[in-house]
This record gives structure tokens, C-alpha cells and sequence, in this order.
């Protein structure tokens, strides 16, 4: 380990401390806005902050159009890289402060961001003004990508890169976890529409229903407004509230006139961790799947309930898959609109390596939503990320880990969709420990400042045995 480095690490940790905070408070949503910036006038300003902050730090800064930028040390011909992302997902519900606060409480930056992305990524920027405060020659340029369209899915950030720049010689991005990811799961995204031709005249209907906010999170609200006679709605309300105390879960019933409106609350997650959630869609269509709701409807509602409902396996599907590397297979069900006439459901399929195959996946929804009435619109496909163990890249991040810890790093599968699958010659490597409460795409993300200053110290090794 070199002493100096981490000297220099540590003593820019109050900056870098700020510099979080900041970004934080920023609340970096896409937007579709008259701005004219490409994701709108929030991640601009994200960006805007960024920038200021690495000319701050003495490095050359590149703004493409507001698409993507990046600070620069070196003029090596060859370029390595670290990109992560300014973007962040919805707050949602749940929060025991202020989602965009950017304070600093019990040894932790609190806010939306902290852990997902901008805190590991302000962490590479300090860390390459480590490296570059040391003073070691680099036959390498590195550079610092700033990304503002991850959260989306589209990552359009990473297309205008490639447009204008050569893929880096080798990159990562600190957006997984330590020591080194070589797997990342595939994703398929699709929305199923349902569409009901006539609504029923007599009983209980769907008046409404709604539920989560992004495709990136385990949905944490969901609601549901039915219409009907009163003492229908009355025999509804009942079962309703006894399986809902049978379940365990958190339920408001409201009754007004000849309307009934369920809310039922969970658990934010992230959207690949299914596990580390609790998915209100999913309660809500399976308290519903119960009562008495008539026509089209009340099926896909069954349909739903029966074959994702809080099911996370994919096993009452049909899909089913484990690895014992790349792990298993997870459905998050994220998004739900619609009423009597018709229902729109959103959900994410997270597929390890070396296992089912995406047409066989593919196949199996299509002809299952079929079969209920629905539609089966893919909307975002990614084959599942695959690095040997004896990759160069691999090796030479293993390398920056053992240098830093002393520590033989093992290897990591993960389950998210991170810029590793756009942006050819990188991985995962950090930010979060083993043991980490991960937070991110849920409610009160926080990061330990502990954690904050060991992942730069981590991400400054990687960068010298990149760079060198």
C-alpha cells in the first residue's frame, strides 16, 4: 500500500464531502422540459456543478452539447475511464427526511443519490486528484465521465459518447460493488396492455387503479378505487381488510358513497433486488384478485395477482433460473394504471448469465400474457454481461484491489443494469461493501462518510494500475 496516497486521500475528504452534498441537493430527475438541455434543466444543473467542481480540482473539462461530460488528466494516446451517473431515480414514499437534503447526520451523507451514483462517482473524481497529487508518471490519459441518462434505461449519454470519442482502453464504472463484478443479469422490460371492450353494468368495477413510479424500484404505493353497490362494497371492504391483517400488510380502506379506495403500502428497493422490497403493486392486485370485480378487468387483475403477485422467482410463470455464480432470475412488477376499460402493467425481467435463454423468456411471457388478454411490448433488451476471470480487465482491477487492501479480491455477479452493458471494455468495481446497508432506489439513501472515503482510496489504486 502507498502511504502518501492514502495521505492525500484522506486529506480531501471534507471537499469531498462538500462536493456530495451539493450534488445532492440538486434534484437530478429526467424531465422532458422546455429547457432545451437533453434531459432537462435538474440534470443540467447536475452537470453544470460537476464540471465546476473538476476545474475546482485542476482538471480539463468537455461539455458535448449537454449530452454527456467528462474531466481529463493526462495526454496519454490511450484512455482509461471511470463513468458513473448524475441521474437519479423518484424519492417515493417512506422517507424519514428530506429526499434531496444533502446533509450530513451521524457519519452519513443522507439524500437521493448518495449511494446511487453521485457519491461513488465524486468519489473517482477525488480519486484521480489523488493520483494526480502524487505525481507518478501515467502512460495513460484518464478520465472522469459524468452520465445523466442511466436511470432511464436509454442511456443515450453513453450513444453521444461513442459518437464523438474512442471506447476507453479499459473502464469501470462505480455503480456495482467491491471487490471486482464480472456478471451482470440481462434485463427485458416490457409494458402488457389489457384492453376490455365492454365494462360491466352490474356489480363491483375498477374505477381506478395506480401504482409506482419507475422502472428502476420495487413499487412502495399502490391504490385502487372500485365502484359498485354499497353493500357489495361493504362485503369487499371486509375481505379485503382480513387478508390484508392475515398478510401483514400495511392497508387504508375508505369507503365513500358507491366508491371504495384501496391503499396499500410497501417497500421501496431497488428494481434487481426484488428481495430487499416489498412490492405494493403486487399486495394490491392480490387483495384484489379476491373481491368481486366484474368483467375484462377483474381477469387480468386474477391473472396478475396469480402469476407475479409478490412473486419475485418468476416461478409461476414459467421462468424460473438459478446460477451459482450469476445467481437467480427476478421479476419486479413496477408499474400498474388503468381502470374498467383498460389496465397497463410494467415489469422488469433480470435474467443471470449462462442460463435461460431471452427468446425462451420472451416466448413464455407472450404467450402467458396472451392468454389473459394482454399485450406483450418489449421495450428495453440487454443480454447479461460476461467477463472470464482471466480478462485483462479483470486481472488489472484485482490488482488495484489487492494493492489497496491487501486482500485477495474474489468476483462479484450483480444484478443491476449499469452503463457496463452500453459501454464496451468496463465493469462493476464498487461502490458498495459487503455488508453494506444498500439503500439506493429506496427510501432515507444514505452513505457512510467511512464508506465514502475507503471506496476513493479503492478507486485510486484502480485508476494508478489502469493508468500505468
Amino acid at each position: 500500500m502507498n502511504e502518501r496516497l492514502d495521505r492525500i486521500v484522506k486529506s480531501y475528504l471534507p471537499r469531498l464531502v462538500q462536493s456530495v452534498c451539493e450534488s445532492v441537493r440538486i434534484p437530478s430527475l429526467y424531465t422532458e422540459d422546455a429547457s432545451g438541455f437533453p434531459y432537462g434543466i435538474e440534470i443540467a444543473r447536475a452537470a453544470d456543478h460537476a464540471m465546476a467542481c473538476a476545474r475546482q480540482l485542476d482538471f480539463k473539462v468537455t461539455d458535448l452539447d449537454g449530452k454527456i461530460c467528462w474531466a481529463d488528466y493526462g495526454d496519454g494516446e490511450e484512455t482509461v475511464a471511470v463513468m458513473g451517473h448524475l441521474d437519479v431515480v423518484a424519492p417515493g414514499e417512506g422517507w424519514d427526511f428530506e429526499p434531496f437534503c444533502g446533509c450530513v447526520k451521524n457519519g452519513a451523507i443522507l439524500g437521493r443519490g448518495t449511494q446511487d451514483d453521485k457519491g461513488p462517482l465524486f468519489s473517482s473524481l477525488y480519486a484521480l486528484k489523488a493520483v494526480a497529487d502524487l505525481g507518478i508518471p501515467l502512460s495513460k490519459r484518464v478520465r472522469i465521465i459524468f452520465g445523466m441518462d442511466e436511470e432511464s434505461g436509454k442511456m443515450r449519454d453513453v450513444e453521444a459518447y461513442l459518437k464523438s470519442e474512442r471506447p476507453p482502453l479499459y473502464a469501470f464504472t462505480p455503480d456495482g460493488a467491491y471487490p471486482v463484478v464480472n456478471t451482470e443479469k440481462g434485463t427485458i422490460k416490457f409494458t402488457s396492455t389489457a384492453v376490455f371492450e365492454t365494462a360491466p353494468v352490474k356489480g363491483i368495477s375498477l374505477a381506478k387503479i395506480c401504482g409506482g413510479e419507475s422502472i428502476g424500484s420495487v413499487p412502495a404505493r399502490a391504490e385502487a378505487v372500485l365502484k359498485g353497490e354499497i353493500q357489495a362494497l361493504e362485503r369487499t371492504a371486509s375481505a379485503v381488510a382480513a387478508e390484508a391483517k392475515r398478510n401483514g400488510w400495511k392497508t387504508k380502506i375508505a369507503a365513500s358513497g358507491d366508491h371504495l379506495t384501496i391503499t396499500v403500502h410497501g417497500k421501496a428497493a431497488h428494481a434487481t433486488l426484488p428481495e430487499l422490497g416489498e412490492n405494493a403493486v403486487g399486495r394490491l392486485l392480490i387483495l384484489l384478485s379476491a373481491t368481486e370485480i366484474n368483467g375484462g378487468a377483474g381477469k387480468f387483475v386474477r391473472f396478475l395477482a396469480d402469476k407475479i403477485g409478490v412473486e419475485a422467482d418468476g416461478c409461476s410463470l414459467g421462468i424460473k433460473a438459478s446460477h451459482a455464480h450469476c445467481g437467480a432470475l427476478t421479476v419486479n412488477m413496477a408499474k400498474i394504471s388503468g381502470d374498467e376499460h383498460s389496465i397497463t402493467v410494467t415489469c422488469g425481467i433480470y435474467i443471470p448469465a449462462e442460463t435461460i435463454s431471452f427468446d425462451s423468456v420472451c416466448e413464455t411471457l407472450e404467450q402467458s400474457f396472451s392468454f389473459a388478454g394482454g399485450s406483450f411490448e418489449p421495450f428495453a433488451k440487454t443480454a447479461p454481461l460476461y467477463y472470464s476471470p482471466e480478462h485483462p480487465l479483470i486481472k488489472t482491477l484485482q490488482r488495484g484491489y489487492h494493492n489497496a487492501t491487501g486482500k485477495e479480491p474474489y468476483l462479484v455477479s450483480m444484478c443491476g443494469g449499469t452503463y457496463s452493458k452500453r459501454m464496451p471494455n468496463m465493469v462493476p468495481y464498487g461502490a458498495t461493501f459487503e455488508n453494506e446497508d444498500d439503500r439506493a432506489h429506496g427510501a432515507n439513501e444514505r452513505l457512510l462518510i467511512t464508506n465514502l472515503m475507503e471506496s476513493t482510496r479503492l478507486m485510486a489504486y484502480a485508476i494508478l494500475e489502469m493508468a500505468k
